[in-house]
């Protein structure tokens, strides 16, 4: 995979969309900044990131082998593969939070946004964009972030966590049909954070539920069970799930 690199950039996932509709290519290209000044997490969140400390990167996935209402499974196989990385790393007790943030610990370590670009009723490409915690060490009002170094005590290498999540996305890029994907709904259920157990969630309106986490649909509908047995799904923008 052709890897550019950048000082400073507002958003990687922004420069990476610019770079796919100039160049029209059919190339996976990755996009790292040392510096990302202005990025997105889900929910209009910002991502904060201490220059050089961490990975801030995009992932140009171009043609994904994936339909449109299926476009979760991109998200989900995502995760997944950046968990097969950090294995490799000897990180322990990994696992995907909703939608898709990267846990271990109980701790957020990273965070993944995909924006697919659709030309024709088909994904022409998805961007994927990931940060993770490296070699950050403090976190101001993020009591449940941290980093790899935070994690194991460890001053990694972010050139070698790089190597290793891209070796894995490739897996993924060039596999170029619906079996890569036939087992990544069943698989990101198995990494869920908190699946089939009890936790508190805040709605939009800004009140409260406790429900059982039991999986998500597949277009990536969180499945609840709440009162009465009742179960229910919700989207990103309807509930977070607290600590």
């Amino acid at each position: 995979m052709h890897i550019i690199k950048v000082n400073a950039t507002e958003s990687t996932n922004s420069l990476a969309r610019e770079w796919f509709n100039t160049n029209k290519n059919d190339s996976s290209i990755c996009i790292v900044a040392s510096n990302q000044t202005s990025g997105r997490g889900q929910r209009g969140a910002s991502w904060v990131s201490n220059a050089g400390e961490n990975l801030t990167f995009s992932v140009i996935y171009p043609k994904p082998s994936v339909e449109i209402s299926d476009q979760f499974l991109i998200s989900a196989a995502v995760g997944l593969q950046i968990i097969k990385a950090l294995k490799q790393l000897k990180i322990n007790n990994l696992k995907l939070k909703w939608p898709n943030d990267i846990m271990a610990d109980s701790y957020k370590i990273g965070g993944v946004l995909i924006e697919n670009i659709l030309q024709n009723n088909v994904i022409s490409a998805s961007i994927i964009g990931i940060g993770l915690n490296i070699n950050q060490v403090h976190f101001p009002d993020l009591p449940k972030a941290a980093s790899l170094k935070n994690l194991t005590g460890t001053i990694y290498s972010t050139e070698e966590v790089l190597s290793n999540v891209l070796e894995q996305l490739e897996k993924m890029i060039v596999s170029k049909d619906k079996s890569f994907f036939e087992n990544v709904h069943e698989d990101y259920e198995a990494n869920l954070f908190r699946n089939n157990k009890a936790s508190t969630f805040q709605l939009k309106d800004g009140s409260f539920i406790v429900g059982i986490i039991l999986g998500v649909t597949p277009s990536g509908l969180l499945r609840l069970k709440v009162e009465d047995e009742e179960i229910r799904t919700f989207d990103l923008k309807e509930l977070k799930l607290l600590f």
